[in-house]
């Protein structure tokens, strides 16, 4: 074959295969704007309903205002959910306060030591993030409502911490695992305990990707319905004493929804719109540090 016939060879060959490749590229292309729509429908339904329903709710009155119990005389009222926003507020917050130190301290020992125990450790980690959170919330139950016969408020967070924790220590991990080992070998080469170097060179390195595992598992843990709906009793009147019974979100929306009064469960818009907008709100700042983060 001469030079020209395998020039013209090739350059058929070449269109074919460009031909090929560019359907296959279109089908490929089309498969996956299917399956957005496919996905988006049912999301857009979602949102539309609980904006649609939930909006006229979110005001002033509804949002610092406690719950009042309906009855036959009066069934629209129903309050507010000041109660369940402080509940919510003092479960959550005490459950952060808990879980990071915690989940970095872990992840740091994880990071640092290589045997078996701490392969061990880390997968039990992993499968406490699949476990279904109503066991944590029977487990707080069996081991300290049953114990102490009383409701706290902070026994919702202790339940919450096994959720968050996990989460927690594998993003810091994650977080830790990604930080260039010329880093870690500069500060040691220069004198620094291993110590020193994790604390002024490892961690603010990545200190971005932590905050962002923090905020994950808190968008998580705020939503949270079954570990702490058996734990933390009910309150009608904001608290934001630990040791006394309260009211959350995610509880207040389970009572209503087994309501007798229509008007309890046409609330239930409002209290998921507050839901999903605080979740976007930590979703939305996870983002924003890992953003920060890639542009380091």
């Amino acid at each position: 074959m001469d030079s020209a016939t395998r020039r013209e060879y090739i350059r058929s060959t070449s269109a074919r295969s460009y031909r090929r490749r560019a359907i296959y590229s279109r089908l490929y292309l089309l498969a996956i704007f299917v399956a957005l729509l496919i996905a988006f429908v049912p999301l857009a339904s979602i949102l539309q309903n609980v904006i649609g329903h939930g909006l006229h709710y979110i005001t002033w009155s509804y949002l610092t205002t406690s719950q009042q119990l309906p009855s036959i005389v009066s069934p629209n009222n129903i309050g507010g959910i000041g109660n369940a926003l402080a509940g919510t507020a003092i479960v959550d917050l005490i459950a952060v306060a808990i879980s990071i130190p915690l989940a970095i301290l872990l992840s740091m020992a994880m990071f640092e030591l290589r045997s078996r125990w701490v392969s061990a450790v880390r997968a039990a980690v992993e499968t406490f993030i699949g476990l279904p959170s109503i066991v944590f919330g029977v487990f707080t139950y069996v081991s300290l409502v049953l114990t102490t016969h009383q409701f706290r408020a902070y026994y919702g967070s202790l339940a919450l911490c096994f959720i968050m924790v996990p989460v927690m220590t594998i993003n810091a991990l994650a977080a830790l695992e990604s930080v260039p080992d010329t880093l870690i070998e500069a500060g040691l080469s220069l004198g620094l305990r291993p110590s020193r170097v994790m604390l002024h060179i490892v961690l603010p390195a990545a200190r971005a990707r932590v905050f962002t595992g923090i905020f994950l598992a808190f968008s998580r843990a705020v939503g949270e319905t079954a570990p702490i709906l058996f734990v933390i009793g009910a309150s009608q009147l904001p608290s934001l004493d630990p040791g006394k019974q309260a009211t959350t979100l995610p509880s207040l929306m389970y009572n209503y929804l087994t309501g007798s009064y229509p008007t309890q469960r046409d609330s239930c818009w409002g209290i998921a719109l507050v839901l999903m907008v605080t979740v976007l709100f930590f979703n939305i700042l996870s983002r924003i540090f890992v953003a920060r983060t890639n542009q380091q």
